[in-house]
């Protein structure tokens, strides 16, 4: 039995084309959807071809990683809120508008395919834990967990918990309601953010670093 080739990006970019042209894109009422954030008609642009060059080279692959880098200060906790042998729970570098945004990632330089059996355990694990500390601790009911992976080599899961009973903002569109709405203040956010680290910790070990623990301790001194 012969087994059909797969199609290249070039063979699909042709053949979307083509069917764009002739019929039109998909009817897709996002409109009527009440989570959608935007009330006017909005235009789908066209349809690029693939890029000449393939695919450009992403964050951390030359070894300038801003991950491993903010990992890795002299204050860890201004980045870091928590930690254990294989992973930790990274802070929004920029705004955010919802009650908790942080990201699981592992400790060492690695996209989500080089995980070792050890890391992928020990991940699965605490996307799970992760969530319970989330709305344990927070006015959050659940929270969405999504990874892109097209900007930056180091694996990072998005954790992003939306208020409670705001309808508005459940599912597909809560990314786009987050860039959308006023940011949080960042000292209440990381505030959260360390009672949930706290909590990590009682479910599932690993230590919590509140934000400023070392300047902390050097005043205490």
């Amino acid at each position: 039995m012969i087994c059909p080739m797969p199609e290249t990006t070039r063979q699909w970019y042709d053949r979307v084309s083509a069917t764009i042209a002739a019929e039109g894109h998909r009817g897709w009422r996002c409109q009527d959807w009440t989570t959608w954030p935007f009330d006017d008609e909005l235009a789908v642009r066209e349809l690029q071809p693939p890029a000449p060059d393939g695919e450009p080279a992403r964050q951390g692959e030359d070894g300038d990683c801003p991950l491993c880098e903010s990992s890795r200060r002299d204050d860890p906790s201004d980045y870091v809120a928590w930690r254990d042998e294989l992973w930790m729970l990274g802070t929004p570098f920029g705004p955010t508008a919802m009650p908790f945004l942080g990201f699981l990632m592992p400790r060492r330089h690695t996209d989500l395919s080089g995980l070792t059996a050890s890391e992928a355990a020990r991940m699965g694990e605490l996307l799970v834990r992760l969530e319970q500390a989330v709305t344990e601790v927070l006015d959050v009911p659940r929270v969405q967990l999504y990874r892109w992976g097209d900007g930056n080599e180091h694996l990072h899961w998005w954790v992003l918990g939306r208020p409670t009973a705001q309808l508005q903002l459940r599912g597909t569109f809560l990314p786009m309601w987050d860039d959308l709405l006023p940011a949080r203040d960042p000292a209440a956010l990381r505030s959260d953010t360390d009672l949930v680290a706290a909590r990590l910790v009682e479910l599932a070990g690993g230590e919590a670093l509140p934000e400023g623990l070392s300047r902390r301790l050097d005043a205490d001194d």
